[in-house]
This record gives structure tokens, C-alpha cells and sequence, in this order.
């Protein structure tokens, strides 16, 4: 079986937050970071005790006590797979955001911007970059990365074959350059995060 897959590695500079101007119908929904399982989540109770175990977070954005979205963070020096055979460790001072979804039935009402901001809010000031990685297709997503501040670092594709990846590649600056050694600068590069804030 063939799979091509294609996504883009994104980030923002950790800065301090303004207040959120989305209008939400109800009472404004709260960041809380989960620590212990509870039935409602999205995902077994062995899945959340798997990822926290291995140095991710849960945060959700919680709405009259149920969560209306939610996203997992890996801390600095958390390697972590983005696609296929494809990983990242987390470099210092930042984290990466992954795995989120909002719940389809309140979605287009600006959660996941909140929960977004949420996050990014709630590392300042011990971490200096946010990162997160999106599927080339996923244009809502997309869409609210770019309107939460987070800007393309480059694009990476990568085939899988019954299993087997032959390839990977990554575009940065019009350039075509194998995959994985991206993933390992950016995670090792600590000027990254300097840049990052100052662009």
C-alpha cells in the first residue's frame, strides 16, 4: 500500500499574551492542564497514561466543565514522531504542540485559536518557541495557526510503502533537502528559538 503525505513545521516566538478578542457565546472557556484521567476524554485512559508517561502534557480548553477542545505538548527534550519515520526532540527552552481537536460540534468558533493562545501563554516566560506540525491538506488548521501568530519554518513529504519509508524530503527556501536532518537541526539548534523572537 502507498501512502504521500505532506505537512508544514510551523512556529511562533513565546511572548507575552494579549487578551483574546473572540467573542465566545457563553462564559469564555478556561485552559486547564489535565493531570488525572477523567471518562470524557477523547482518548483511553492507557493512551493518556502512555503520552504522559513519555513527557507530553494534556491541555484542554474546558467549557461548563467538559472540554470543547484539547491539544498534547511535549516538553523540551521529548523526541516525539511527526510522520512515518520522521521525529523531532523538542529543543530547549521550547515545546511542541500536537494531537488537537476541537469538538465538531462547537468547531468555527474560535476554540482552537483560544486554546492555542492558551498554551502559548501558559509557557512564557520559562520557554522562548512554540512549535507545532500540521498536514499540508488540514486547511482549517491551517488557517487558524497562521491567525494565532505561528509562521512556516519549511515543508517536509514523505512516502511510505507497505510499511517501508524509501523517502522523505523537506523544503526550505525554495531548497529540496532530505527531511530528517531538519527535524534534527531545528532540535538541536539553539539559536533557533533567538531568531524565532526576534523575526
Amino acid at each position: 500500500m502507498l501512502e504521500v503525505k505532506a505537512g508544514v513545521m510551523l512556529s511562533q516566538p513565546v511572548l507575552p499574551g494579549e487578551s483574546d478578542t473572540i467573542n465566545h457565546a457563553l462564559a469564555p472557556p478556561t485552559l486547564h492542564h489535565a493531570i488525572e484521567y477523567r471518562s470524557d476524554m477523547a482518548f483511553s485512559e492507557v493512551e493518556f497514561v502512555r503520552r504522559t508517561l513519555q513527557g507530553n502534557r494534556l491541555y484542554e480548553l474546558l467549557s461548563g466543565g467538559k472540554w470543547v477542545s484539547y491539544g498534547w505538548v511535549a516538553e523540551a527534550g521529548t523526541r516525539i514522531g511527526v510522520l512515518h519515520n520522521l521525529q523531532l526532540t523538542v529543543p530547549v527552552r521550547a515545546f511542541y504542540i500536537w494531537d488537537c481537536a476541537t469538538d465538531p460540534a462547537v468547531r468555527g468558533q474560535g476554540h482552537f485559536r483560544t486554546l492555542l493562545k492558551g498554551i502559548v501563554d501558559a509557557h512564557y516566560p520559562d520557554s522562548t518557541l512554540a512549535l507545532v506540525a500540521v498536514d499540508s491538506g488540514n486547511h482549517a488548521s491551517r488557517k487558524a495557526l497562521a491567525n494565532a501568530g505561528f509562521k512556516p519554518v519549511f515543508t517536509y513529504h514523505s512516502v511510505r510503502v507497505f510499511g517501508f519509508v524509501p523517502f522523505s524530503f523537506a523544503i526550505k527556501a525554495g531548497k529540496i533537502i532530505a527531511a530528517q536532518p531538519q527535524f534534527d537541526e531545528l532540535g538541536h539548534d539553539k539559536a533557533v528559538a533567538g531568531r524565532s523572537v526576534h523575526s
